[in-house]
Protein backbone atom coordinates (compact mmCIF):
# COMPACT_ATOMS: atom_id res chain seq x y z
CA UNK A 1 0.00 0.00 0.00
CA UNK A 2 1.67 3.79 -0.97
CA UNK A 3 2.90 5.53 2.51
CA UNK A 4 0.30 8.66 1.81
CA UNK A 5 -3.06 6.42 1.34
CA UNK A 6 -2.14 4.63 4.63
CA UNK A 7 -1.29 8.21 6.07
CA UNK A 8 -4.77 9.11 4.60
CA UNK A 9 -6.59 6.27 6.32
CA UNK A 10 -4.35 7.10 9.57
CA UNK A 11 -5.84 10.17 9.65
CA UNK A 12 -9.54 9.38 8.83
CA UNK A 13 -9.41 6.73 11.58
CA UNK A 14 -8.52 9.19 14.29
CA UNK A 15 -10.59 11.45 12.92
CA UNK A 16 -13.39 9.54 13.40
CA UNK A 17 -12.23 7.75 16.63
CA UNK A 18 -11.91 11.45 17.83
CA UNK A 19 -15.85 12.75 17.18
CA UNK A 20 -16.59 9.66 18.89
CA UNK A 21 -14.77 9.91 21.83
CA UNK A 22 -16.08 13.98 21.60
CA UNK A 23 -19.72 13.08 21.63
CA UNK A 24 -19.91 10.29 24.13
CA UNK A 25 -17.65 13.58 26.55
CA UNK A 26 -20.37 15.66 25.88
CA UNK A 27 -23.17 12.86 26.36
CA UNK A 28 -21.78 12.63 29.85
CA UNK A 29 -23.04 16.24 30.34
CA UNK A 30 -25.93 14.26 30.89
CA UNK A 31 -25.15 13.47 34.33
CA UNK A 32 -25.51 16.62 35.63
CA UNK A 33 -29.31 16.39 35.69
CA UNK A 34 -30.08 15.70 39.85
CA UNK A 35 -32.27 12.17 38.10
CA UNK A 36 -29.53 10.69 36.81
CA UNK A 37 -26.83 12.26 39.18
CA UNK A 38 -28.32 10.29 42.27
CA UNK A 39 -28.43 7.23 40.64
CA UNK A 40 -24.95 7.05 40.37
CA UNK A 41 -23.28 5.07 42.59
CA UNK A 42 -20.91 7.11 45.26
CA UNK A 43 -17.81 6.68 43.59
CA UNK A 44 -19.47 7.37 40.54
CA UNK A 45 -20.42 10.77 41.64
CA UNK A 46 -16.65 11.42 43.03
CA UNK A 47 -15.35 10.51 39.34
CA UNK A 48 -18.12 12.90 37.54
CA UNK A 49 -17.75 15.59 39.83
CA UNK A 50 -13.80 15.46 39.33
CA UNK A 51 -14.08 15.45 36.05
CA UNK A 52 -17.38 17.48 34.98
CA UNK A 53 -15.25 20.86 34.26
CA UNK A 54 -12.88 19.02 31.62
CA UNK A 55 -15.81 17.84 29.81
CA UNK A 56 -16.98 19.72 26.43
CA UNK A 57 -19.92 21.76 26.71
CA UNK A 58 -20.79 21.55 23.00
CA UNK A 59 -19.97 19.42 19.88
CA UNK A 60 -18.10 21.32 16.84
CA UNK A 61 -20.95 22.54 14.34
CA UNK A 62 -18.63 20.61 11.79
CA UNK A 63 -18.91 16.95 13.18
CA UNK A 64 -22.58 17.00 13.44
CA UNK A 65 -23.70 16.09 9.63
CA UNK A 66 -20.82 13.04 9.34
CA UNK A 67 -21.62 12.02 13.15
CA UNK A 68 -25.53 11.89 11.88
CA UNK A 69 -24.38 9.75 8.94
CA UNK A 70 -21.83 7.83 10.87
CA UNK A 71 -24.79 6.95 13.53
CA UNK A 72 -22.52 8.30 15.86
CA UNK A 73 -25.20 10.99 17.05
CA UNK A 74 -27.50 8.34 18.66
CA UNK A 75 -27.52 8.93 21.91
CA UNK A 76 -25.65 5.96 23.02
CA UNK A 77 -21.84 6.05 23.50
CA UNK A 78 -19.50 3.43 24.33
CA UNK A 79 -21.66 2.46 26.81
CA UNK A 80 -24.87 3.36 28.48
CA UNK A 81 -25.27 3.10 32.02
CA UNK A 82 -28.18 5.03 32.21
CA UNK A 83 -30.48 5.04 29.51
CA UNK A 84 -32.79 7.69 29.66
CA UNK A 85 -37.05 6.95 29.96
CA UNK A 86 -38.36 6.81 26.08
CA UNK A 87 -41.30 9.07 25.11
CA UNK A 88 -43.37 7.00 22.89
CA UNK A 89 -46.48 7.45 21.43
CA UNK A 90 -49.11 4.32 20.59
CA UNK A 91 -52.38 4.00 19.55
CA UNK A 92 -55.44 1.91 20.17
CA UNK A 93 -57.89 1.48 17.56
CA UNK A 94 -61.38 0.61 17.44
CA UNK A 95 -63.52 -0.86 15.19
CA UNK A 96 -67.39 -0.59 14.83
CA UNK A 97 -68.18 -3.42 16.49
CA UNK A 98 -66.10 -1.74 19.50
CA UNK A 99 -63.38 -4.33 19.24
CA UNK A 100 -60.02 -2.91 19.95
CA UNK A 101 -56.18 -2.93 18.34
CA UNK A 102 -53.03 -1.51 19.98
CA UNK A 103 -50.65 -0.33 17.32
CA UNK A 104 -47.54 1.34 16.95
CA UNK A 105 -46.21 3.84 14.38
CA UNK A 106 -44.04 1.11 11.87
CA UNK A 107 -41.28 3.10 11.04
CA UNK A 108 -38.65 1.18 8.88
CA UNK A 109 -36.21 3.67 7.57
CA UNK A 110 -34.00 5.73 9.14
CA UNK A 111 -35.60 8.94 7.03
CA UNK A 112 -39.46 7.51 8.36
CA UNK A 113 -37.58 8.02 11.82
CA UNK A 114 -36.02 10.80 11.71
CA UNK A 115 -39.48 12.61 9.99
CA UNK A 116 -41.63 10.72 13.05
CA UNK A 117 -38.56 12.38 15.63
CA UNK A 118 -38.95 16.09 14.35
CA UNK A 119 -42.62 15.92 14.38
CA UNK A 120 -42.49 14.10 18.28
CA UNK A 121 -40.36 16.97 19.41
CA UNK A 122 -41.88 19.61 17.54
CA UNK A 123 -45.17 17.66 20.05
CA UNK A 124 -43.02 18.00 23.03
CA UNK A 125 -42.04 21.44 22.74
CA UNK A 126 -45.06 23.58 21.64
CA UNK A 127 -48.13 22.48 23.52
CA UNK A 128 -50.72 24.75 21.67
CA UNK A 129 -50.43 22.67 18.36
CA UNK A 130 -50.38 18.60 20.47
CA UNK A 131 -54.01 18.41 18.90
CA UNK A 132 -53.41 19.24 15.59
CA UNK A 133 -50.17 16.99 15.66
CA UNK A 134 -52.41 14.00 17.30
CA UNK A 135 -55.23 14.49 14.85
CA UNK A 136 -52.73 14.26 11.71
CA UNK A 137 -50.87 10.74 13.22
CA UNK A 138 -54.41 9.74 14.32
CA UNK A 139 -55.76 10.11 10.27
CA UNK A 140 -52.38 8.60 8.92
CA UNK A 141 -53.00 5.67 11.70
CA UNK A 142 -56.56 5.60 10.48
CA UNK A 143 -55.48 5.50 6.89
CA UNK A 144 -52.76 2.48 7.47
CA UNK A 145 -55.77 0.44 9.08
CA UNK A 146 -58.69 0.55 7.30
CA UNK A 147 -62.41 -0.45 9.03
CA UNK A 148 -61.86 1.48 12.26
CA UNK A 149 -63.93 4.12 13.17
CA UNK A 150 -62.37 5.52 16.52
CA UNK A 151 -58.56 5.77 16.99
CA UNK A 152 -57.02 7.17 20.57
CA UNK A 153 -53.41 8.77 20.28
CA UNK A 154 -51.61 7.89 23.49
CA UNK A 155 -48.21 9.87 24.84
CA UNK A 156 -46.34 8.50 27.45
CA UNK A 157 -42.62 7.37 28.62
CA UNK A 158 -41.16 4.30 29.33
CA UNK A 159 -39.89 4.28 33.02
CA UNK A 160 -36.71 2.64 33.38
CA UNK A 161 -35.89 0.86 37.17
CA UNK A 162 -32.17 1.66 38.42
CA UNK A 163 -29.99 -1.58 38.16
CA UNK A 164 -30.83 -2.04 41.78
CA UNK A 165 -34.33 -1.79 41.86
CA UNK A 166 -34.31 -4.35 38.74
CA UNK A 167 -32.53 -6.71 40.79
CA UNK A 168 -35.07 -6.79 43.48
CA UNK A 169 -37.90 -7.43 40.71
CA UNK A 170 -38.88 -4.12 39.49
CA UNK A 171 -39.44 -3.90 35.37
CA UNK A 172 -39.86 -0.77 33.28
CA UNK A 173 -43.27 0.60 33.43
CA UNK A 174 -45.23 3.09 30.77
CA UNK A 175 -46.68 6.02 32.13
CA UNK A 176 -49.19 7.90 30.26
CA UNK A 177 -48.90 11.01 30.11
CA UNK A 178 -51.80 12.24 27.61
CA UNK A 179 -54.44 10.67 25.93
CA UNK A 180 -56.48 12.10 22.53
CA UNK A 181 -59.17 10.46 21.49
CA UNK A 182 -60.81 10.89 17.73
CA UNK A 183 -64.20 9.52 15.87
CA UNK A 184 -64.92 9.24 12.57
CA UNK A 185 -68.59 10.24 11.89
CA UNK A 186 -70.80 7.37 10.98
CA UNK A 187 -71.17 8.89 7.33
CA UNK A 188 -67.87 9.48 6.21
CA UNK A 189 -66.44 6.13 7.80
CA UNK A 190 -64.34 5.34 4.39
Amino acid sequence: MHPYKKIGYLAFLALHLGIIVNFNLFGLNGYQRAEVFDQLSNNGKRVFTAIKNYLPTRVPYVFVPYAHLAGIDTGYGLFAPNVPSAVSAAFELTDAAGRSTASLPMLNTREGLDRFNVNFNTFKNFEEIRPLLAYGWAIRMLELNPGHNKITVVIGSHLQPSMEAYRQGERAKFIESVRYEFELDGENNE
